[in-house]
């Protein structure tokens, strides 16, 4: 089958998986077209393709929402970051950390970015906004709160399983 015909087949679905290595193919043939957006579905473990224009516009429509949105007048990373520093340097001085784990939590310096994931399921494939903090200024923080904290929620939800019931 060749990726043309492979290719007008699957995208008249919209999502589909990707399982044989002719439909990877297909898919990155279909990447090189900066007319089309290609991303996983929110659910399902299904790909999506969007036209470049609607994905935009969708997430533009997300981002111009002033109830859950506020524009800001500049770029708050590097008084974010001089915060998390000074914080770090004072429980290095009261050796609350050790001079490894001040590297380790150190700021990264990355603005965080969000995308949008279609949910297919509904209707107008509206997107589910994720914002990815890879390597933002509280990004490392984060990651070692999260192994100290994970645990903890386990343990909590076999002590109190009826807090979580309907």
């Amino acid at each position: 089958m060749t990726e043309k015909r492979l290719l007008n087949e699957r995208i008249r679905q919209i999502h589909f998986t990707i399982n044989t290595l002719e439909e990877k193919r297909a898919i990155a043939s279909l990447a090189k077209d900066k007319n089309i957006t290609i991303l996983p579905a929110d659910k399902g473990r299904c790909t999506v393709v969007l036209n470049t224009t609607d994905y935009d516009t969708k997430i533009l429509s997300l981002l111009t929402d002033t109830a859950t949105y506020e524009k800001l007048k500049r770029d708050p990373t590097s008084s974010y970051k001089k915060k998390v520093v000074d914080l770090l340097q004072k429980l290095e001085k009261d050796k609350a950390i050790d001079r490894p784990q001040y590297y380790r939590l150190y700021p990264g310096e990355t603005i965080p970015c969000i995308y949008g994931l279609p949910k297919i399921h509904k209707p107008g494939t509206p997107l589910r906004p994720i914002v990815s903090s890879i390597n933002s200024v509280t990004y490392n923080i984060s990651k070692y709160l999260a192994s100290i904290l994970s645990p903890m929620g386990l343990y909590i939800l076999k002590l109190s399983p009826q807090r979580f019931q309907n």
